[in-house]
């Protein structure tokens, strides 16, 4: 009894293990021989995923661009928008200011409604240029994401919306 339960326990843990970076593992058969190989799978396969994020994060960190890299003047750059319903975008190419080793993105929204974005817990308001919402506002670094809450008055009262910006090095253009 005692090595069934002890079965039972190793795939529950390999179970857990693998859900945590994004696997699955087989659930236990009851038998403590298929529960020790399934935990054995679990524990391989979440080994090989840990090293793939790993190397993932890595070649991330590895490949953003540092805002000290980039003369001064103003570049056009792709920008993507994740999170929100889906029914916002964010003009792209976006306008890329780079002024004494710090970067402003000029961010225009596909509506006028939006009156506030947050970024880095700072407060930032349109400026007004006509047209939609359009707001300066500073990156840190390319080729990581940005979160970002841009407010918008379009539906009954004010709501703050979380996004991602993502800014592609690859696309600068002078």
């Amino acid at each position: 009894m005692k090595r069934i339960a002890l079965g039972i326990v190793v795939a529950l843990v390999g179970c857990a293990l693998a859900v945590c970076v994004g696997c699955s593992a087989p659930a236990a058969s009851g038998s403590s021989a298929a529960s020790g190989s399934s935990a054995a799978a679990s524990s391989s396969a979440s080994t090989e995923a840990s090293a793939v994020a790993s190397e993932q994060a890595s070649n991330a960190s590895a490949a953003a661009v540092d805002p000290a890299n980039l003369a001064d003047g103003e570049y056009q750059i792709a920008v993507t928008l994740q999170g929100g319903s889906g029914k916002a975008t964010v003009e792209s190419p976006a306008k890329l200011i780079v002024e004494e080793g710090a970067m402003t993105a000029v961010i225009v929204w596909s509506s006028p409604n939006y009156d506030q974005m947050i970024v880095d817990g700072q407060e930032y308001f349109p400026v007004p240029r006509g047209g939609n919402s359009t707001f300066d506002i500073p990156v840190s670094a390319l080729d990581v994401d940005l979160p970002v809450q841009a407010e918008t008055t379009a539906m009954s009262e004010p709501h703050m919306i979380d996004y991602t910006l993502h800014f592609d090095s690859s696309t600068i253009q002078q």
